[in-house]
């Protein structure tokens, strides 16, 4: 058989095989490229979404409600420091 035939291709090992394929790091720079086109278009689609949103005041409840739960963790914290080892 001539040389270049099927047989010869055949048994080629992997780091004979012709490059035609991109290497690994070209590859995995392409996926970082797509994968950051994705999310700057995540980004810009969340920000023109919720800006408006995340602008507004926090309601007054709400923050009464958090400032509640702190003082009661902090409360909670205190007795437990205060509480002698078993």
């Amino acid at each position: 058989m001539p040389a270049g035939s099927k047989r010869d291709k055949e048994t080629q090992t992997e780091a004979e095989e012709p490059s035609h394929k991109p290497s690994r790091g070209a590859a995995a720079e392409w996926l970082r490229a797509e994968e950051d086109a994705f999310d700057l278009w995540l980004r810009q689609s969340l920000h023109e979404a919720f800006d408006t949103t995340v602008a507004e005041p926090i309601p007054e409840d709400i923050l009464r409600l958090i400032e509640e739960d702190r003082a009661e963790r902090e409360r909670l914290r205190s007795s437990r420091k205060a509480e002698p080892d078993k």
